[in-house]
């Protein structure tokens, strides 16, 4: 796998725990679509736009997420994890350039602590198009969620990274057909 590291929601060696109170979210690291880093003026914009918006959700050559998990969930009250991708317009100079409203543009349903043990990849997918079709977005965040009233005792996302495409295995898991003797 390929990947870059300021396209890093959570980068390798640097883990996020899950750990905290009920009803928890967990914020990935912002990804900033223009590189210029979350507060930062566009250096330049062409055309007539105030602000830097893209779509990387479109054309042939769309990038693709990856994320796994650290140490294995682990939970007493039947807590449950649901991953969102998140995208978000910038607020401009009088937001002084920081994520304006988050919009959920997919997310997984909710896996439980025995879907996610260590090493396991919960989350994989293309980069979608941005939703509603006229968010022009310059940010983009992963969004971890556990139900209220729930909570996991131990656990941790490894990595949560963009990679330019696929390289993995296609038989990885599939069933041996051949016996050792």
């Amino acid at each position: 796998m390929r990947s870059d590291a300021q396209l890093a929601f959570v980068p390798l060696g640097a883990p996020l725990s899950l750990v905290g109170a009920t009803g928890a979210s967990f914020a990935s690291a912002v990804i900033d679509l223009l590189g210029e880093g979350v507060g930062m003026a566009p250096a330049n914009i062409i055309g007539t736009a105030s602000v830097f918006g893209t779509d990387f959700g479109i054309g042939d050559d769309r990038p693709l997420l990856n994320v796994v998990v650290g140490t294995g969930l682990v939970t007493s009250d039947s807590a449950t994890l649901n991953v969102a991708f998140q995208l978000a317009a910038d607020s401009g100079a009088s937001g002084n350039y920081q994520p304006g409203t988050w919009q959920t543009v997919v997310e997984t349903s909710a896996m439980t602590a025995a879907q996610c043990p260590a090493n396991t990849r919960i989350a994989r997918f293309d980069w979608p198009p941005a939703f509603p079709e006229n968010l022009q977005p310059r940010y983009a965040r992963l969004l971890f969620t556990t139900p209220s009233g729930t909570q996991f005792s131990a656990g941790t996302i490894a990595s949560a990274l963009v990679t330019p495409a696929r390289d993995d295995q296609s038989n990885r898991l599939a069933a041996r057909n051949y016996a050792v003797a």
